[in-house]
């Protein structure tokens, strides 16, 4: 999503509804926000991380 569809960082909400819209994955559980945002957090720690937080309050989120 954040390779093809932005070139702009992205909040998980917003990359979520993006996935969503163009039916990139089938979303099942209860909360697929929540299990985005761990894995963008999870992801964007370290140097091998494949995504990068911008520093600030809201989540924000770019590829390295």
């Amino acid at each position: 999503v954040l390779e093809n569809y932005s070139d702009a960082p992205m909040t998980p909400k917003q990359i979520l509804q993006v996935i969503e819209a163009e039916g990139l994955k089938e979303m099942s559980g209860t909360s697929p926000l929540a299990c985005l945002n761990a894995m963008l957090h999870s992801n964007s720690r370290g140097g091998e991380g494949l995504f990068y937080k911008l520093p600030g309050r809201i989540s924000l989120f770019t590829l390295k």
